[in-house]
């Protein structure tokens, strides 16, 4: 046996089922193997230019040193055919006449690298002159945005969940022989983050991208990013001055065009956020009783800081803090999918919407598919009827339906969130029911645990967070107390865990949420033991709590809290894809103080009173009272250690100007997200 044939028997006898798979098919790897059982004459037909020429039937398979990933066949088939799989299958098996003891795998020079060693032998220079600057460059930026996961048994393999590809490393192949799984497209650039993501993993640097660059200004918009910046602030002050109680009609529409002149200079992140304090004002100026001048107070503190950190970033602001214009959905290939949730949704500022959740087994992560409108904008449009109406891709009879199934989802579209788009290329074939419960889904049993992700999972600052990131499974193991609060307008019931420690359930009441409040009160509690609940973990001044939003039974049923057992009105399926792309992420909107420190959060509160005060009255001439609320709380900041609050309030009581209340605002807002992580 020569030496190229023992290399080559010993990378084939690394290669597993999976990496077949990936390098052509399921279906071509079952002809492969149905030719190899049928005993297809295949033999070695000799060594040409170090390739190993192997005779399958009427073909001929030439194969190199780095393995089956850049073999040729004489048959007229495209890329990998069954015949180069047939091939593998025969040189997996032992040779004739071998002698185990003898086996090149074990004796003398022969001996096999280590995968490991082998990897991380790769120097940079031989990865770009491989891959070419293009793709080494498209590589690099990859794993910086999004590290792989190293799966070292039983061969290793790099994977990317995001992408929904995985990169079998063959030892002995080199980086010719890496198979790239699930790719679209030219799978270079996937090899080269495999192996730059393998090496940092293991303690190796690199010299990583700068971050993204961001999108630059528009050349034609008749305002600089400079100026509306400058505009920006100045409407701020400008609204403050006058108060909050004495929004006009001409506020409104200032807000609303500012919003279009951040879109025009590509600042789509401000403009977002400026629309959304238009549109508070719109619901002020109706009188709704949606209305919240806490709220629009909060989201103008948000638009100062933004404001300050563009204007501080100059002619290189942050890609993140610049924003995007569209999510960005990237072709990800087949995704096997399992319903979980579905609910309806409204936020303050007039969007209404249908958001369902799966479980993907393979990345082990959530993905949502959601569906909105603008108020002005609903038509035939309501959250609660689409559930049952077609789409939203072909192949599905509903999104009631995918919510209670297992699929695949074949041309898959997601974006770096986990939203699934609503792509017309994409379409469903339906597997069998959802059954969570044999899914490698990541279920809570101990509320520790719910506890230290959500504290892992805050942001402070101007970091925006994936809202998918707050929803979970838990498993209680006792369901305790339950009741609605008639002053409160809000629903509990106690959920204990296997330390029997305590979560809160908790549900609000509004239209949407009347039904499952309805179920809740009348469900037996011994009919629902042993279930699951899917939910999303939310701040209370109790602490934290679950909103749910499934119920999965151990049995197999499924009971979507805010849809099932809600009369509909038939209507026309919604057209088209929906108008706000962050519109599950808009409909968490308010934050609710975490009193983990008593103290703490009755100074946050008197300080938000106090502050909400100077804003609805008006700084232009500001109430000493008013004024003396402020300054009464400097030395209760300062003893709780807090620097920066107190210097704000300070600046505040000293000089009641408009740039030091938002400040103080946006530092009470900091307090209140940090302050679970210091328990």
């Amino acid at each position: 046996m020569s030496a190229l044939e023992t290399k080559l028997r010993r990378l084939a006898a690394s290669l597993s089922a999976a990496a077949l798979e990936a390098l052509a098919s399921k279906g071509l790897l079952r002809r492969a193997q149905k030719d190899h059982e049928r005993g297809v004459g295949t033999c070695i037909a000799g060594e040409t230019d170090s390739k190993l020429c192997v005779r399958v039937g009427d073909f001929e398979v030439t194969l190199p040193e780095s393995g089956p990933a850049t073999a040729g066949c004489s048959c007229p088939a495209a890329g990998v055919c069954q015949h180069i799989l047939t091939a593998v299958l025969f040189l997996q098996q032992k040779a004739p006449g071998t002698v185990p003891e003898k086996s090149p795998d074990t004796t003398g020079a022969d001996v096999a690298i280590s995968p490991s060693v082998e990897l991380m032998s790769i120097t940079p220079e031989q990865i770009e002159k491989w891959a070419g600057k293009a793709s080494f460059r498209a590589g690099l930026k990859l794993v910086s945005q999004f590290p792989p996961e190293i799966i070292p048994e039983p061969a290793i393999r790099i994977r990317f969940p995001f992408m929904n590809l995985e990169v079998h490393f063959i030892p002995g192949g080199g980086l010719d022989g890496m198979i790239v799984s699930g790719g679209k497209g030219d799978g270079r650039q996937f090899i080269v983050a495999a192996v730059i993501g393998f090496q940092r993993g293991q303690g190796k640097e690199w010299n990583m991208p700068a971050e993204a660059a961001p999108l630059e200004a528009s050349e034609g918009a008749p305002r600089s990013r400079s100026e509306v910046l400058d505009s920006c602030q100045l409407l701020l002050t400008e609204t403050l001055n006058n108060g909050l109680s004495r929004i006009s009609t001409s506020n409104q529409q200032r807000w609303a065009t500012l919003a279009v002149s951040a879109l025009g200079v590509n600042l789509p992140r401000l403009a977002l956020l400026l629309r959304g304090i238009g549109d508070e004002a719109a619901i002020v100026l109706a009188r709704d009783a949606r209305s919240d001048l806490g709220r629009m107070l909060d989201r103008m503190a948000q638009a100062h800081a933004l404001c300050s950190a563009l204007q501080r970033g100059g002619d290189n602001p942050r890609a993140d803090l610049v924003g995007l214009h569209r999510t960005r959905y990237d072709e990800v290939g087949h995704l096997d999918l399992v319903g979980a949730a579905a609910w309806p949704w409204r936020t303050a500022s007039g969007y209404e919407g249908l958001t369902v959740l799966f479980w993907d087994s393979s990345g082990k992560r959530w993905n949502s598919w959601t569906e909105s409108r603008p108020r002005h904008q609903l038509a035939d449009f309501k959250p609660v009827a689409r559930f049952t109406q077609p789409g939203p891709w072909e192949g599905a009879e509903s999104p009631r339906q995918l919510a209670r199934s297992s699929f695949r989802l074949m041309n898959a579209r997601r974006n770096p969130n986990q939203r699934l788009s609503g792509s017309s290329k994409s379409r469903v074939l339906v597997t069998g029911s959802a059954n969570l419960f044999s899914q490698n889904l990541s279920v809570f049993e101990d509320w520790t645990q719910v506890f230290e992700g959500s504290n892992a999972q805050t942001l402070i600052g101007l970091k925006e967070a994936n809202p998918l990131e707050s929803v979970v499974a838990v498993k209680p193991s006792a369901w305790g107390e339950r009741g609605f609060d008639a002053v409160t307008q809000v629903f509990t019931w106690v959920l204990a865990d296997v330390r029997e420690c305590a979560l809160l359930l908790e549900i609000a009441f509004d239209e949407f949420t009347e039904a499952a409040i309805k179920f809740l009160e009348s469900v037996p509690a011994a009919s629902v033991e042993g279930s699951l609940l899917i939910g999303r973990v939310e701040r209370t001044a109790q602490g934290l709590s679950l909103h749910p939003y499934s119920l999965h039974r151990p049995n197999g049923d499924v009971i979507h809290l805010c849809l099932d057992n809600v009369t509909t009105k038939p209507g026309k399926p919604s057209q088209g894809e929906s108008e706000d792309e962050e519109s599950f992420e808009a409909a968490e909107e308010s934050e609710s103080v975490a009193a983990f420190s008593p103290a703490l959060s009755q100074v946050l509160e008197e300080v938000d009173d106090a502050l909400l005060a100077l804003a609805e009255a008006g700084l232009a001439s500001s109430n000493p009272l008013r004024i003396d609320r402020v300054r009464q709380a400097v030395p209760r900041a300062e003893r709780l250690g807090l620097q920066a609050l107190k210097a704000g309030l300070g600046n505040t009581a000293n000089n009641p100007d408009p740039a030091f209340v938002l400040r103080t605002v946006y530092v009470t807002r900091l307090h209140r997200r940090a302050m679970p992580l210091s328990v």
